[in-house]
């Protein structure tokens, strides 16, 4: 160890000019202390400053960026991070002198440090102000001596290219564009934040770290609104988010959002309130993801199941729907309102809810009070509008209100709702008739009201869309469907042979058309004359002839059966009509369910579904067959089912889905054996609501291996089990038990075995073996199973090493270097305050933004970004409260109007 006088004499010797180079060298790399003095020894090898250049310690290189000797080309280097020592340093005014276009010749990064000074020559804002690389033009705007017509030209210039076109909202906070601020600078942050207007600064949109930083503490509550809607949605889904955030983001009309929705309804740990409140949303993923939550209880699934059978009913009494209007569900709100027999009370009372689809529900309705009708015609929102327009029962007189609406003029959706309806007057129709949009013309040409002249006015329609809809109206004369038969367009004339009035002269001229799309839809057609069809089954396309002789043959089918079962629905309708229909026994819905295709397979299935949910009486021979369906609806209400038989509980113990086996882990028919299975599922949220429902309902079950469970976990809850006992568990084979073991306050300070530390002298020749005692959270946190580790991460109790350990072999989106980071921001603050830097990327993110205004972070970290180019990251820098003192001292001066008034109003 070297005493103070010989350590006295180094320094000396390496601040000495007298000293030897090869001395100096020596000196340099004997401590960080004389390396120091040593760079800034103006006698030092431009060599060696240049190995000093590439030093870890930064007081090394900044004295080295200082040094006059230093090479020109490591000074340009240096000059990024030291730009005052680069611009004060004795040669820069030389090599000026030599090369006035010095700053050209620099690196960018260089540059753009240089013109951030305030003290720069005015010769470099100008040379700047020529430039169209962003980070140049950023560090203009973030220059306090840059005035206001170089402001403007910045602005006017950064405008004209799209690479550029962040840098004018940047320079437009600068203070001497926009004047001093004096209040209000953190509410105008949270704006920025909250609504992600991140093109205000040069700030990167980055989401795949937010959710960690939050769960670590880093980013504090108050900015949880600012985050990606992915973000959040991690967020609400995680089983360890309190029950207060998730409130917090249902109240926020900006976050709740569908995504969001469905990951708090998939959240084990949402309130029941939330869940019930959940399961009447008016989007069917939302309802359909709480109704695989175990959390939801099966009360209310069945409640909802019996009001959406209600209000599909159209012999509900209005009684009953006046019952299903008191609770806030949107999905049966809109069921009620459209329904035929709701009171006209409760009608006015669902036209007042916030839901705009429960309004226009009411507004379509057929029976909804006149006044009330009147008033949703003046709906701030437009499908309520929309659906008064397309109410039978809308006066003509409202029809011409909607009409006269200045807003009307820009929704053409309403215009041609308008069109289309029967109480219009022939006078309207004159009028809509020559709207410019063809969209509108269209709704007159589908109104079976409209005039025949106004019909052949439109036939004429420079827009085959319309044509094509006038061919369509049963209204139209001979001569215009003749007219039309020639039309250019061949979808026109295809809809000319769906007509039901289409003579059989113009199906025969069609079938001769040179479109086979024409000629196929006369194939079609029951009215088209036998000859003709016997003529398309010689048509040179295949699909053509086939069709034409399907339909020959249905027609002679027709004509043998008696008149009174001519035209019957087609198989397909009945089955449609079997497959909707309540009354349906299920033995034929499962068959429908079971068919091939995909709309009658699945209106059985919603019918199965509806089915299993209400009807507690269902053989289990049936049941079992309903098992054999695989759309989820199905499986949901058979896993909620009361009676479901223990072979599809064990079918579906082993599903894929781990939400269908999280929702089974909560039925009161398991056995003891699915039970030992659930409790050992890979998956944690399974086994947590396996667990509790053992210790809810098999509390005193005979059967050993439960019992065995049921005693270790009795045990392991009890916080003076005796040393022994919780090391015998730390052993046992259930994860549950050893997460309880590694989550026990006792566990830190019990020795479970020793680890051998082995080492080897300087001559290589002995290895000595020392042996140190374990800790049972270390043995803990090794164990094979991530969960216990997890677990350990989650002790307060355990040391900074392991934490430390969990840390560094981990991402930090991984669960354990998560909580081991949370836990040590709890309790070694610190030492986690080290680990902080590893969360700055190397690009303006949003995350170095809340890692920068993070008390925790030093002060070391944040010199090294006061000037950074993101207006945002030194707004954070000014707001911690560890940043050293001149350097909030030099931020006061910051260009940036918030930047500066956040400095100068920080109470140290």
């Amino acid at each position: 160890m070297v005493n103070s006088s010989t350590l006295l004499t180094l320094v000396q010797e390496a601040a000495s000019e007298n000293t030897s180079s090869q001395r100096l060298q020596e000196l340099a790399w004997m401590n960080v202390k004389l390396g120091r003095i040593v760079a800034t020894n103006v006698c030092a090898i431009p060599e060696l400053l240049h190995e000093l250049s590439t030093s870890d310690d930064r007081e090394t290189r900044q004295a080295v960026a200082s040094n006059p000797n230093t090479p020109t080309d490591v000074l340009f280097q240096l000059g990024a991070e030291f730009p005052q020592e680069l611009l004060e340093n004795p040669v820069f005014s030389l090599l000026l002198l030599e090369n006035p276009n010095l700053l050209a010749d620099m690196p960018e990064d260089t540059q753009a440090s240089l013109l951030k000074l305030p003290t720069i020559p005015d010769a470099f804002i100008q040379w700047g102000l020529t430039s169209r690389r962003t980070s140049i033009l950023y560090a203009l705007a973030m220059n306090p001596q840059v005035n206001q017509w170089d402001l403007q030209r910045l602005i006017d210039e950064a405008s004209k290219h799209w690479i550029t076109s962040r840098v004018p909202h940047v320079a437009k906070l600068h203070v001497n564009w926009a004047g001093e601020m004096t209040t209000g600078w953190d509410d105008f942050v949270s704006s920025i934040l909250h609504k992600r207007q991140l093109f205000k600064d040069c700030i990167h949109e980055e989401q795949f770290y937010e959710t960690s930083l939050w769960q670590m503490g880093i980013i504090p509550d108050s900015f949880l609104p600012s985050l990606h809607r992915h973000s959040l949605a991690q967020i609400a889904r995680h089983p360890d988010t309190p029950a207060h955030v998730i409130e917090a983001m249902l109240k926020n009309p900006k976050t709740a959002i569908r995504k969001i929705l469905i990951a708090v309804a998939s959240n084990i740990n949402t309130p029941v309130h939330i869940l019930e409140k959940l399961a009447g949303n008016k989007d069917a993923w939302v309802r359909r993801t709480v109704f695989q939550n175990p959390s939801t209880p099966n009360p209310i699934f069945q409640l909802f199941h019996e009001y959406k059978a209600a209000i599909a009913n159209p012999q509900t009494s209005a009684t009953k729907l006046s019952e299903i209007a008191t609770r806030e569900w949107e999905h049966t709100l809109i069921g009620v309102a459209s329904h035929p027999h709701t009171p006209p009370e409760v009608l006015a009372k669902l036209a007042t809810k916030k839901a705009w689809e429960i309004r226009a529900m009411v507004a379509k309705n057929p029976h909804v009070p006149m006044q009330v009708l009147e008033e949703l015609a003046q709906d701030k929102r437009l499908g309520v509008r929309i659906a008064v327009a397309k109410n039978p029962q809308t006066p003509a007189s409202l029809l011409v209100r909607l009409l006269q609406d200045k807003k009307t003029d820009l929704r053409r959706d309403l215009r041609r709702e308008i069109a289309k309806h029967p109480n219009i007057t022939s006078a309207i129709l004159e009028l809509l008739v020559r709207d410019a949009d063809y969209y509108v013309r269209v709704g007159v040409a589908e109104n079976p009201q409209t005039p025949v002249e106004i019909l052949a006015h439109l036939a004429n329609d420079k827009d085959a869309y319309v044509r094509k809809h006038v061919a369509q109206n049963p209204r139209i004369t001979e001569a215009i469907l003749l007219q039309l038969a020639s039309d250019a367009d061949s979808s026109v004339r295809q809809h000319v042979v769906c007509n039901p009035n289409t003579p059989i002269s113009i199906l025969t001229k069609l079938a001769f058309d040179e479109v086979s799309r024409v000629r196929y839809s006369v194939a079609e057609n029951y009215s088209t004359p036998d000859n003709i069809l016997g003529y398309l089954q010689t048509d040179k396309l295949t699909y053509v002839g086939v069709q034409a002789g399907k339909t020959l043959e249905q027609k002679q089918l027709l004509n043998s059966l008696p008149p009174k079962n001519h035209f019957p629905s087609p198989a397909s309708h009945n089955e449609k009509s079997l497959a909707s229909n309540p009354e349906t026994a299920i033995e034929v819905l499962i068959e429908l369910a079971l068919q091939d295709g995909y709309e009658i397979p699945q209106l059985a299935s919603e019918n199965l579904a509806q089915q299993l949910a209400i009807n507690t009486n269902i053989p289990d021979s049936l049941l079992e067959k309903c098992a054999e369906i695989s759309k989820l609806d199905i499986r949901i209400a058979l896993t909620r089912h009361p009676n479901l038989p223990i072979s599809v509980l064990r079918k579906f113990a082993a599903s894929a889905s781990f939400r269908l086996r999280r929702l089974l882990s909560q039925h009161p028919n398991l056995d003891a054996s699915l039970f030992e299975k659930l409790l050992q599922d890979k998956n944690p949220e399974v086994r947590r609501v396996a667990l509790a429902n053992v210790l809810q309902t098999v509390k005193h079950s005979k059967n050993n291996d439960l019992g065995e469970f049921l005693q270790q976990w009795q045990a392991v809850q009890n916080p003076d089990i005796p040393a022994n006992k919780l090391l015998e568990l730390s052993t046992s084979q259930w994860v549950l038990i050893r997460e309880s073991v590694a989550l026990h306050p006792q566990a830190a300070m019990l020795f479970d075995g020793k680890k051998a530390i082995s080492s080897v002298s300087k001559n290589a020749e002995k290895i000595s073996t020392k042996y140190t005692p374990i800790t049972l959270l270390e043995k803990l946190a090794n164990d094979k199973h991530q969960a216990v580790k997890l677990a350990v991460a989650r002790n307060l109790d355990t040391p900074m090493n392991i934490l430390e350990e969990f840390i560094s072999k981990n991402t930090w989106t991984n669960q354990i270097h998560i909580n081991a980071m949370k836990t040590a921001i709890a309790r070694y603050p610190e030492k986690a305050s080290l680990y902080l830097r590893q969360y700055l990327h190397k690009y303006h993110s949003l995350s170095r933004f809340y890692v920068l205004l993070h008390p925790l972070t030093s002060g070391e970290i944040l010199a090294q970004y006061f000037r950074s180019s993101s207006w945002l990251e030194r707004y954070a820098v000014a707001k911690n409260p560890h940043t050293p003192s001149p350097i909030r001292k030099y931020l006061q001066e910051d260009a940036n109007r918030i930047v500066r008034a956040a400095a100068r109003n920080v109470v140290e």
